[in-house]
C-alpha cells in the first residue's frame, strides 16, 4: 500500500533519492517517493519542511528535493487540496532558485535534454529517464487497486475534461 509510513520513511527516502544526484536515483526509489507523495495520508508538508530546513544541508540537495516535489505535485492523481499545499510549500522556497543558470544547463534545456522545471531550480539534471517506470503508478487503475483518494476522485473536472467540454460547446 502506498500510504505514508509514519516513522519518517518519506523523509529518509527523499534524502536518499536526492543525495547523489538525480541521474543516480533508482527508478524504484523514485517510484516509491512518487507513490508516497501522491497517495500518502500523513502531513507531508511538515515532513518536507523538516527535511528542507533541517536535514538537507547542501543547497543543491535542497534544490533537487524541491524540484522533485514541484514536478510530482503537478500530476493529476494528486488531490487538488494536497497539490495546492505542496505548491505553497515549494513556492515558499523559491528563493533557492538561482537568478543565473549555468551555461551547461542553458545548453541542455535549449536542446531539450533538460526538463525546464529542473532548469528553473538551477539543476543540470532531471528525472526524465526514470519517469517511464514511475508513470504506471499515477493511473486511475493503480489508485483504485490501492483504495486511495486521488485527484481523479476530487469531483471537479480535470483540465482535460474541461478542454473536451469546451470543444463540444464550441462545436454546437
Amino acid at each position: 500500500m502506498a500510504r505514508q509510513n509514519p516513522d519518517g520513511n518519506f523523509g529518509k527516502l527523499l534524502e536518499d533519492v536526492t543525495r547523489g544526484g538525480l541521474r543516480h536515483a533508482s527508478a524504484e526509489a523514485l517510484a516509491e517517493l512518487a507513490k508516497q507523495l501522491w497517495y500518502g495520508q500523513g502531513d507531508l508538508v511538515s515532513v518536507l519542511e523538516d527535511e528542507v530546513s533541517r536535514r538537507l544541508r547542501q543547497v543543491d540537495q535542497k534544490q533537487r528535493a524541491l524540484y522533485l516535489v514541484d514536478r510530482l505535485r503537478r500530476f493529476p492523481c494528486v488531490p487538488r487540496e494536497k497539490a495546492a499545499l505542496l505548491k505553497a510549500f515549494v513556492s515558499s522556497w523559491s528563493s533557492l532558485k538561482p537568478a543565473a543558470r549555468s551555461p551547461r544547463a542553458s545548453q541542455l534545456v535549449a536542446t531539450h535534454r533538460l526538463d525546464k522545471l529542473a532548469f528553473e531550480w538551477g539543476l543540470e539534471e532531471d528525472v526524465s529517464p526514470q519517469m517511464k517506470e514511475v508513470l504506471q503508478y499515477q493511473t486511475r487503475h493503480y489508485a483504485a487497486t490501492q483504495g486511495v483518494s486521488t485527484g481523479y476522485s476530487d469531483g471537479a473536472p480535470s483540465p482535460a475534461e474541461d478542454r473536451s467540454r469546451a470543444v463540444v460547446a464550441m462545436a454546437r
